[in-house]
């Protein structure tokens, strides 16, 4: 409707969770109420529908976010595109089904797209994921285990993990752009279980930062894949991530 305005953002906190949010503006004079919303963009596999099924009412002036669930990738599109948001609307008596471009605001989505696509595509050579974390091991934060397992089908290598905003891995990594070598070789035929150990050191000791952290525990990684470099993102699971905070806690002196 006339007078309202959308676009798309996603925040720390909705990273982990693989969501992002439909800001609507409501610019009328009266509440606007919003019930089912979706985005739609080649890139995804599926519509992106929101997260919790229920009314939102936006005050005249006012911003909400509404939470959407990405879905998978569709990797046979280029990472530009175009979203589309579509949602039923109620303004004073009126109401109505609203499509709409949905700008990309942060424009996360392109680097998002190429990150899950080239994550697909290890994923036919090997499965990778944080499985173990020893706290206080190593001298440091801790030893974060980083299990890899091959396929055979080859074709792959994981080149290089970076820190995050929070943790480094001491002398072998401590600057923002460092990385952490690794060149795991997932050649073809083999499917022999690889385990890497990282030590894990924080940047800083700052307790704020580690009680409003929301990236901290995901870490960037160079990968080579079909013969191209790209980088996913590997996250440490839940729990995992809660016993690395913790460890940093107790690390730094201001764990309780």
């Amino acid at each position: 409707p006339e007078g309202v305005s959308v676009r798309l953002v996603q925040q720390r906190s909705d990273v982990a969770l693989h969501q992002a949010q439909v800001e609507i503006t409501n610019g009328t004079d009266s509440p606007l109420s919003v019930d089912a919303l979706s985005v739609a963009d080649p890139r995804f596999e599926t519509d992106a529908d929101r997260v919790l099924q229920r009314t939102s009412v936006i005050a005249p002036g006012s911003t909400v976010g509404i939470r959407i669930q990405l879905p998978r990738p569709a990797c046979d599109v280029p990472d530009d595109g175009a979203s589309t948001v579509e949602f039923a609307w109620r303004l004073d008596e009126r109401s109505g089904i609203a499509r709409a471009d949905l700008p990309d605001a942060l424009e996360f989505l392109p680097a998002m797209h190429a990150r899950e696509c080239v994550a697909d595509a290890l994923g036919d050579a090997a499965a990778a994921s944080f499985t173990h974390f020893e706290p206080g091991a190593g001298g440091g934060v801790g030893i974060l285990t980083l299990g890899v397992l091959p396929t055979g089908a080859g074709g792959a290598r994981i080149e290089a993990i970076r820190p995050t905003n929070l943790l480094g891995f001491g002398d072998a990594g401590t600057g923002p752009d460092a990385a952490l070598p690794l060149q795991i070789e997932l050649p073809a035929g083999d499917t022999a279980r690889r385990e890497v150990n990282i030590v894990l050191e924080p940047f800083r000791c700052d307790a704020h930062a580690v009680q409003e952290d929301k990236r901290g525990t995901i870490f960037t990684t160079d990968v080579t894949v079909g013969g191209e470099n790209g980088q996913i993102e590997l996250a440490a699971p839940p729990d995992m991530r809660a016993e690395i905070l913790n460890a940093v806690a107790d690390y730094c002196g201001f764990g309780s």
